[in-house]
């Protein structure tokens, strides 16, 4: 009975928010946001889709890959509703003449820069915040590896029975099932997601694809009855949305390849929490001494290749997709009489909400405490602690040890791609 008493309270103190936590923390001193952009269009025209399913897919009001208007709204919503945490845990109180206090970095890509644009304007319409990023088309070292870096390259080698979410998406993707249904659909010249000719590590690379468009047309907002061709319901998308997960967990987090795709940008976030403590090394921060708070607009492989580095992950039954648009991983540094200590966790808003374009209701953004290494999830990490655990992980071959050059824009990209 002891046990189970003291298990309900460790649950109960996993889902506080972090501000309560505070007076025994100490002082937040810099919180560095590594978030996805908002919904985009699927990066592959509906055309191209349409070899895997018996229907058509919806069309989308934008090119593939592009911010859509429903999801600027999404990121403008996550604007606001950070601006909140930054006024209660006295980072930033909105005050625009302290506006240097928050740095917004955005890949090159137009949706990154639009997502950026959006995001500040949650944060601070009034302030003209502006962000750094590289012109568009040129690579950002920060957010990509190698200037023609394959976000889609697959490199697992993948063992075991099939999942059973890729037999429920194949159903969906010909609209009945069986061998009978298959049989038939391949006569009408569809590609199958598993079948004599591909192996499963392919199989899932084009299921975790998949899944995601299915998930991106729930929370682009989409009528029900175009989700999923009619069969996209929440419960539906959140079991689908594990193919995109597993995918990710298989080709994206595993050592080798996390290292060589992420040492270069943890670098930089573990020189900038240094720097914010006092030390000072070769690697330059991502920002000034006077930011408190610093977003870096990236994607959903920085996610999980900086989960991975860091050898944690995290999940939400509330929110099954991992990296969702606008989900973040957060770098929290805290001060105490001196000794300074890092807290991460994960910021993923619920799939609903996403489909809202608002994240302004309580629950609407599920705050999951994440462990790496010697540091537990419910307890900041020494920085010393983090520091080494961070060292052993990251490729010096792959640091650069100075920032990308960027320019400041106030605006959105306003292009397409």
């Amino acid at each position: 009975m002891r046990r189970r008493w003291l298990l309900s309270l460790l649950a109960i103190a996993c889902a506080l928010p972090l501000s309560v936590f505070a007076s025994d923390t100490g002082t937040l001193k810099l919180e560095i946001v590594l978030i996805r952009h908002g919904v985009r269009s699927p990066t592959s025209a509906p055309e191209a889709l349409g070899k895997y399913s018996r229907e058509a897919w919806p069309a989308w009001p934008v090119e593939p890959g592009v911010l859509t208007e429903h999801g600027a709204q999404g990121m403008q919503s996550l604007g606001q509703y950070y601006r909140e945490r930054y006024r209660a845990d006295g980072l930033w109180s909105g005050d625009c003449a302290q506006a240097s206090h928050v740095v917004v970095i955005a890949d090159s890509t137009p949706r990154n820069r639009d997502s950026a644009a959006a995001l500040n304007k949650g944060l601070g319409a009034d302030c003209g915040l502006g962000f750094y990023a590289r012109p568009s088309g040129e690579n950002n070292r920060l957010f990509h590896y190698q200037p023609k870096d394959n976000d889609d390259a697959d490199d697992a080698q993948v063992a075991g029975k099939p999942p059973a979410a890729l037999s429920l998406l194949q159903d969906i993707l010909l609209g009945c099932s069986g061998d009978d249904c298959r049989k038939a659909a391949q006569a009408d010249g569809r590609k199958l997601l598993l079948d004599d000719t591909a192996g499963l590590a392919k199989a899932m690379k084009t299921a975790g694809s998949l899944s995601e468009n299915l998930m991106l047309e729930y929370a682009q907002g989409m009528p029900l009855a175009q989700v999923a061709w009619g069969k996209g319901g929440a419960a539906t998308i959140g079991r689908l949305i594990e193919l995109h997960n597993l995918q990710f967990a298989q080709s994206k987090k595993p050592l080798p390849l996390a290292q060589k795709s992420a040492s270069n940008l943890l670098a930089h976030i573990v020189a900038s929490l240094d720097a914010a403590s006092g030390k000072h090394g070769d690697v330059e921060p991502l920002s000034g001494d006077d930011a408190r708070v610093v977003f870096l607009i990236g994607h959903d492989t920085n996610l999980a290749q900086i989960g991975g580095l860091l050898g944690t992950q995290w999940h939400s039954a509330t929110q099954p997709d991992d990296y969702p648009p606008g989900g973040a991983l957060v770098f929290d540094l805290w001060e105490k009489q001196g000794q300074y200590a890092v807290r991460v966790h994960a910021l993923l808003p619920r799939l609903d909400a996403l489909r809202n374009a608002d994240v302004s209701h309580a629950g609407d953004v599920v705050d999951m405490p994440v462990a790496f290494g010697d540091c537990h999830a419910t307890a900041p990490c020494p920085i010393d602690t983090f520091r080494r655990w961070t060292t052993k992980r990251i490729l010096s071959s792959e640091v650069e040890t100075k920032m990308p050059q960027m320019t400041r824009s106030a605006s959105a990209s306003g292009e397409g791609g």
